[in-house]
């Protein structure tokens, strides 16, 4: 029996609400979801609870609700341990859950993965994957992140307001020199040869390249690398003052990797770096951001150095990307918002984003497929930078408004064009669904730290900054839980057994009267036992004693709030669309859609059998025939 689609293709696009997106729609800013939309069905989609990428795309991939995958977090409690220690979850080995591809593996079929976070390592046989594990810094593959060189009278460029923290968003690392100083100095003739000509003294830098440099401890490819410095010349070509660096590998004018003026990329180039011993070659590229007619300001941005190899499967896949596609960039840069301006950061999107592409069309036409999964991180880089001051609920002054909001059209328009590319390799007989994992609203008050409120009420103790675990009853674990310090289970334990229950009703009890100092306001709008919390689809002991939710105007972009909360230009809802044979045409679904449905209702459309530990249903409401395997068993027999 000829099942309805023969293909799959599962668009990803990380933090995007669809709230938002059928905002951008009605702005003009995807006519490529426009059509898709005319072409199928669409509905915000009930996400996991927390609001968080790992919870996410686990129980869309999986069709499971995190208690039973137990990917709960980006940091989920460690079973044993002192409740200060955490798991970090971005890691395919903590799912307890099957996969979609490899449920497609089971039945014979082929997947190819293209950056699809919450993959790695990799459980596929008979696919194909690149990339595939985090937001941004958080990846076990990166020889270095980005360097931004500056000197002078630099200055970032903020766009203010409170940051998220990294628990909710690890595309950003908040410590450390977020840029690199350097020096210019009258250039050594004596060390130097073959000079550029100059009208003014020409100027020298050194360029330090740190290996292993600005990427998530937990993550890291090594342990130690060795320091490579490159020089830079600063010289001036004409009259009209300095407007050229000239980029060496040594103190020899003639052995350049590039020559830029302000505004210009270099090229890519190969450059080797050693990190534990071992060599490792990376792809390399230059911007100059800004030089100034006298060299009183120069900023030189070098993105995130990749390597070449190591982070595909088969291991081999990288060297025909390499040979035929170019240098995969897996960070637009994300992490240096806020630095270097906004323009460079959607240069770097756009390639990011048409390379993302062009990997999956090469992949697709060289090799047979049944199911292409492709992800973007840069809509949730949107919700961790633009949108928390994108409306005026923020409170922001019209220009950064106004700033934000071009951000984030900048952004949809970009992931728009991507989404066009991909969808060319669909055809009659492919389904096409693009999905997120969670959403992402405005900001509005300071955001909240239980940590601190437990602390208020008298929960938790702190000595010397630390938390004194000897008097503390119960602290934040992860994003959203909150565990009691009980005696038994915890090695610190101060709780006596018999007193838990009480213990959640007074944590409870806390919580839900709490008002915040500065606004009058209660901030947070549920507290729920364990027992309780599976009417959030959270159960097991990896779930706090008691659960907490923000309401949206007291947190950052997700992670503490509900997955159906709409707050200003957008919302909690994930987005669900979805086309192709099948399907019915330009329906706005009424009946709910979850996160967990996404999976199955792919193997009932594609003849599949259904992943082992799926616990969503069929979204019957999206088909033209709900019984079409009755109808077609029944015409098979007549």
């Amino acid at each position: 029996m000829k099942s309805q689609a023969q293909k799959a293709i599962v668009i990803g696009i990380d933090g995007a609400s669809m709230e938002l997106i059928l905002n951008q729609v009605q702005w003009g800013n995807m006519p490529n979801v426009k059509r898709l939309l005319a072409h199928g069905v669409y509905r915000p989609m009930l996400g996991t609870y927390p609001t968080l990428t790992p919870p996410g795309w686990t129980a869309l991939y999986t069709g499971a609700w995190h208690g039973t995958h137990e990917v709960m977090d980006f940091n989920i409690r460690a079973r044993g341990k002192p409740l200060d220690e955490t798991i970090w979850g971005i890691d395919t080995r903590l799912s307890k859950a099957e996969y979609l591809w490899n449920t497609a593996e089971r039945a014979g079929k082929k997947p190819i993965l293209v950056k699809v976070e919450m993959s790695w390592p990799p459980t596929i046989i008979n696919g194909v994957q690149v990339e595939g594990t985090g937001p941004g810094v958080s990846n076990h593959h990166q020889i270095c992140g980005y360097h931004l060189f500056v000197a002078g009278n630099w200055t970032a460029r903020p766009i203010g307001g409170a940051r998220d923290s990294e628990a909710v968003d690890p595309s950003a690392l908040q410590e450390g020199t977020p840029y690199d100083p350097v020096s210019l100095n009258p250039v050594d003739t004596t060390l130097w040869r073959n000079l550029p000509d100059s009208h003014k003294p020409i100027l020298e830098a050194e360029l330090t390249i740190r290996p292993l440099a600005r990427g998530r401890d937990i993550m890291l490819r090594g342990k130690s690398g060795i320091p490579k410095t490159l020089y830079a010349l600063i010289y001036a070509p004409g009259a009209e003052g300095y407007r050229n660096v000239r980029i060496c590998r040594t103190q020899d004018g003639r052995d350049m990797v590039a020559e830029l003026s302000a505004g210009q990329w270099s090229r890519w180039w190969l450059e080797s770096f050693e990190i534990d011993g071992t060599a490792v070659e990376g792809n390399v590229r230059m911007k100059l951001i800004t030089l100034s007619e006298n060299a009183d300001r120069l900023e030189l941005f070098m993105p995130q150095i990749w390597p070449v190899k190591g982070y595909t499967y088969p291991e081999t896949i990288a060297d025909e990307l390499n040979e035929h596609v170019g240098p995969f960039l897996q960070n637009p840069g994300r992490d240096a918002l806020g630095l270097i301006d906004d323009e460079t950061f959607f240069e770097l999107l756009e390639y990011h984003h048409q390379h993302l592409a062009q990997v999956a069309h090469y992949l697709a036409s060289s090799r047979p497929w049944d199911i292409l999964f492709v992800e973007t991180h840069a809509s949730d880089y949107c919700d961790h930078f633009f949108i928390g001051q994108s409306d005026p609920i923020s409170g922001a002054d019209p220009e950064t408004i106004k700033r934000c909001r071009n951000g984030l059209d900048k952004t949809y328009a970009s992931i728009d064009r991507w989404i066009g590319r991909i969808l060319e390799l669909a055809d009659e007989d492919t389904v096409v669904v693009i999905a997120s994992d969670h959403g992402g609203t405005p900001s509005q008050f300071r955001q909240m730290d239980v940590n601190k409120v437990l602390e208020a009420t008298g929960f938790l103790y702190r000595k010397n900054g630390n938390i004194d675990w000897s008097k503390t009853r119960a602290a934040r674990v992860g994003t959203i839980h909150i565990f009691i310090n009980l005696k038994g289970r915890e090695p610190t334990g101060i709780v006596d057994p018999e007193d838990y229950e009480k213990t959640q009703r007074e944590i409870i009890d806390a919580l839900m009267t709490y008002r915040d100092p500065e606004t009058g306001r209660r901030p947070f709008k549920l507290a729920l036992t364990r027992e309780d919390a599976e009417v959030i689809n959270l159960w097991g002991e990896l779930v706090g004693d008691v659960v907490y939710a923000f309401d949206p105007g007291f947190d950052g972009a997700h992670g503490r709030h509900l997955p159906v909360g709409r707050f200003g230009l957008s919302g909690q809802h994930s987005v669900f669309i979805m086309s192709g044979p099948g399907v019915r045409k330009e329906t706005a679904l009424q009946r709910q859609v979850r996160v967990i449905d996404v999976a199955p209702t792919l193997c009932y459309l594609l003849g599949w059998p259904m992943p082992r530990d799926v616990e969503g249903g069929i979204i019957y409401e999206a088909l033209e025939d709900p019984d079409w395997h009755l109808t077609a068993l029944k015409s098979s027999r007549s």
